[in-house]
């Protein structure tokens, strides 16, 4: 039963897929009524045909017998006055309207979308009587338990999901993994439908109600865990799994797979390079898989690493050059050689065969922004997020597209929501900096650029405060020195809530360090001094010894001396040993 009706549903998934002309066209079956009539099918099979269902209908119903004998006697009795009323040559008689007898029709509730209660119990009874008929000595009740198939419910919460009816879905798939706790699609289509943590940990518990802690379960949550950005939950889930569950799983290439996506996600360099050596290992563990490569395509790509990705590209294509993630990484391999025409034909072709790879509508968008081809960008994400809204990578992308496009506000909104999918992220903070500075909101400006700081490894980060200490520091006008410093410490603590002044001011210190040294760089000496008399000041203001405040003062002799001696011999080209440290130093922010 479960096989027919999963042929016919993909074989209206299959018509919607490929008969479409345009790939932004909506992808949802393009005979919806062939679709609602096999998920009526479905529903009766799965949820009208339940004993409390039906006992809740019969209190104001006809019983179902009675209903099946009223509508034969219905249709003997229409076709004895068609005999006797109507002449052979005239069928189609020109009788008025209201005396016509019409003939009861029973597909006429399967002509809207929404089925009357007689009309399901009507469907009931004739696949009851249809049991009845293959085997006699089996009631109905003991039909309907054999009908109780977690496969059908997995299907059914799937078309249900397709037009948006996702708590009717949600049921059904928590049905059936209770009656089969280890099929994993069941679990991937859930995940999906959740919305955020909360609505996780209700699940959970209506999970957990029997005591029963499957290990799929634990497999589940540490997918949406990842899903949702809390990594390192999800990364402590999946090693205690390796070393403390069966030995089986230390060779299972789907656990790699998905350490190295939470190693991908989080971005940074020794992540990056853990992402990378789970990816060596699930090439040694099974060659042939290639689930997933496309993320390390994008490594690849981003590290500028061109000979690794054509190899890449060279062993997925010898393994199956249609799949999906084959396409991408071609698409990949393709726009790393800035030929974005070709890169935008793989990517296209990756999301006509599966139209719900949010990969390849985000790396679609991406190749469409450097082909500067805007709207087709725009598209590419929305189709992104209509899939999965929360990928952050479409929403920094439409952030990008309304900041070349010159809409501050516009851009302002989507990078908001990318900020709060990615809270660790400083390019999301960096970017949230960027338009408030545009939109003139100093403030807000500021608060993003110190809470960036907590993950800046390049300096880039105090390069942007250094535009706000340059323009409103140091200006000639008092009034608007002292409101910048204000404004400068009021952000400080916005940023750094839980630091008490005193750090707050070490830090402020350091900034003003970092400032120096780089206005010595570019040979503007007399604002090197000054900020690191304002740094002397704050630390002789803090009047504390501690280790860390003796050090900046070291640093601040040192940098006033530096500069003394690069003043006095018309300065030096390069940055000494002693500012490369003190930039060491204050990354330790």
């Amino acid at each position: 039963m479960f096989l027919h009706y999963m042929a016919r549903y993909l074989s209206m998934h299959n018509e919607s897929i490929y008969e479409r002309v345009n790939i932004f066209d909506s992808y949802k079956p393009l005979n919806m009524r062939k679709f609602m009539e096999l998920l009526d099918e479905l529903l009766i099979l799965n949820v009208y045909g339940t004993e409390d269902d039906s006992d809740e209908e019969s209190e104001g119903e006809p019983p179902i017998q009675e209903m099946l004998e009223l509508e034969t006697n219905n249709q003997n009795n229409y076709i004895q006055l068609e005999d006797d009323s109507t002449p052979k040559g005239r069928r189609c008689s020109r009788r008025p309207r209201n005396q016509r007898i019409e003939r009861p029709s029973t597909t006429a509730g399967k002509k809207n979308v929404k089925n009357t209660k007689r009309n399901n119990a009507t469907k009931k009874a004739k696949i009851s009587s249809s049991a009845s008929q293959s085997e006699p000595n089996t009631s109905t009740t003991e039909f309907r338990i054999k009908r109780e198939d977690p496969y059908l419910l997995w299907l059914t919460a799937v078309m249900l999901k397709r037009i948006d009816r996702c708590d009717e879905a949600v049921e059904l798939l928590i049905r059936a993994i209770r009656l089969q706790p280890c099929h994993w699609g069941a679990w991937i289509e859930l995940s999906t439908l959740i919305k955020d943590v909360k609505m996780l940990d209700e699940l959970n518990s209506r999970l957990l109600e029997n005591n029963e802690h499957h290990w799929m379960h634990l497999l589940f949550i540490a997918h949406v865990l990842i899903d949702f950005q809390i990594i390192e939950r999800g990364v402590d889930i999946y090693h205690d799994i390796l070393n403390k569950g069966h030995i089986a799983f230390k060779s299972w290439p789907y656990l790699y797979s998905q350490l190295a996506t939470a190693h991908h996600n989080k971005r940074g360099k020794n992540e990056i390079k853990k992402s990378v050596v789970s990816f060596t290992n699930i090439i040694k563990l099974d060659p042939y898989r290639i689930d997933n490569f496309d993320l390390l395509s994008n490594l690849m790509y981003v590290f500028d690493n061109r000979e690794e990705l054509i190899a890449l590209s060279k062993h997925v294509a010898s393994i199956d050059r249609y799949r999906q993630e084959t396409l991408c990484v071609l698409g990949n391999m393709y726009s790393l050689k800035c030929d974005h025409a070709k890169s935008v034909l793989y990517f296209k072709k990756a999301v006509r065969m599966n139209p719900f790879n949010v990969t390849a509508w985000t790396l679609l968008g991406h190749e469409y922004i450097e082909m500067k081809n805007s709207f087709a960008a725009i598209i590419s994400y929305r189709q992104a997020l209509k899939i999965n809204i929360r990928d952050y990578r479409a929403w920094y992308g439409l952030g990008q597209i309304y900041e070349l496009v010159k809409l501050p506000n516009y851009a302002l909104f989507y990078f908001t929501h990318a900020r709060e999918l990615r809270p660790r992220d400083f390019r999301m903070l960096l970017a949230l900096g960027e338009m408030f500075e545009r939109t003139d909101r100093i403030y807000e400006a500021l608060t993003c650029y110190y809470k960036a700081l907590h993950y800046d490894t390049d300096g880039g980060v105090l390069l942007k405060l250094w535009k706000y200490y340059e323009k409103y520091g140091d200006s000639s006008i008092q009034t608007t020195r002292d409101h910048f410093n204000v404004l400068n410490k009021k952000a400080l603590k916005t940023a750094f809530k839980n630091k008490s002044d005193m750090e707050l001011n070490l830090i402020l210190s350091k900034i003003y360090l970092y400032l120096g040294h780089h206005y010595m760089d570019l040979h503007y000496y007399d604002r090197a001094i000054s900020l690191a008399e304002k740094c002397r000041n704050l630390c002789i203001e803090m009047q504390d010894s501690t280790c860390q405040c003796l050090i900046v003062l070291e640093h601040v002799s040192a940098l006033i001396n530096e500069v003394e001696a690069r003043a006095g011999s018309d300065g030096c080209p390069g940055s000494t040993p002693g500012a490369i440290k003190a930039r060491r130093f204050l990354f330790a922010l």
